[in-house]
């Protein structure tokens, strides 16, 4: 996207093979640029990089305001900026509107609050700017807001189907518990002691529980486990089954059956 604003003449590259400037002409403009602190037309550069990233630009029109304005000692000057991925007929369309070797206008006082205060105000006596430029930003404006319209439109039109599929669905189908791992059906598979770690450390209350019970551990010593088991693992996880021998104070043999014991099928943490 073109955009217009004042940049640091520091920042400007200039071709190798340019033409040495006409010093009379130079010191005309630099005089008339002082009167006004703009210059028409404006510098057409294009930035060298990434928008968000890059501050160094490419002249590409303007070399006698760009001379005049350092005979001027300015340090920033007015410029139209093309964007890295401008195309080359966005880049053509500007240039052509802009006469580089016409003569540069005078800028009363009175055009420059004109310009200052009315950015699309190309058609100011002292602006080489016409109709035609603006409509060429305007309709590239134009073409990038449809296309973000027509996106938003697909994205709505894409959560209303998805609703009413929602909505078709008997509620039994619809779940809003907390999501589930299911492991492999085989008991070898569940019984891998690193998936035992990971539900002493990660594994909801009921989990946990069923987990002791299944290894033959009363509900009444399991409820007073958990409570053991989550007071420790909030200060420090887990990482042996020693570890919860040593925990719960649990016999040899209460160890031995945990060991053999496989985790539940389900489980609410991830793999």
């Amino acid at each position: 996207m073109v955009n217009s604003k004042r940049i640091q003449l520091t920042a400007i590259e200039l071709s190798p093979d340019l033409v040495p400037a006409d010093q009379g002409r130079i010191e005309e403009l630099a005089s008339s640029i002082l009167k006004a602190g703009i210059c028409f037309p404006p510098l057409v550069v294009r930035r060298l990089g990434d928008r968000l990233a890059c501050h160094r630009f490419k002249l590409l029109s303007g070399h006698q305001q760009y001379y005049a304005a350092q005979k001027a000692n300015l340090k920033e000057i007015n410029a139209l900026i093309l964007e890295e991925n401008d195309t080359p007929e966005i880049e053509a369309a500007i240039l052509n509107q802009i006469q580089p070797n016409s003569a540069i206008s005078e800028v009363t006082e009175e055009q420059k609050q004109e310009q200052t205060t009315d950015p699309l105000a190309f058609d100011s006596p002292a602006s080489n700017f016409n109709g035609n430029l603006t409509k060429t930003l305007l309709q590239q404006l134009l073409e990038q807001n449809q296309a973000i319209f027509q996106s938003l439109k697909e994205m709505e039109a894409a959560l209303v189907n998805i609703n009413a599929k929602l909505d078709s669905l008997p509620l039994s189908q619809v779940s809003l518990s907390t999501p589930t791992t299911m492991l492999s059906a085989s008991s070898a598979d569940r019984n891998q002691p690193q998936l035992k770690i990971r539900l002493l450390n990660q594994g909801s209350e009921a989990e946990i529980q069923q987990w002791l019970i299944n290894a033959g551990v009363s509900k009444k010593s399991s409820r007073k486990y958990i409570k053991k088991i989550i007071e420790s693992r909030t200060q420090s996880p887990f990482q042996s089954l020693i570890h919860l021998k040593e925990i719960l104070k649990l016999k040899s043999q209460t160890l031995a059956k945990l060991e053999k014991c496989p985790v539940p099928a389900s489980l609410s943490f991830p793999l």
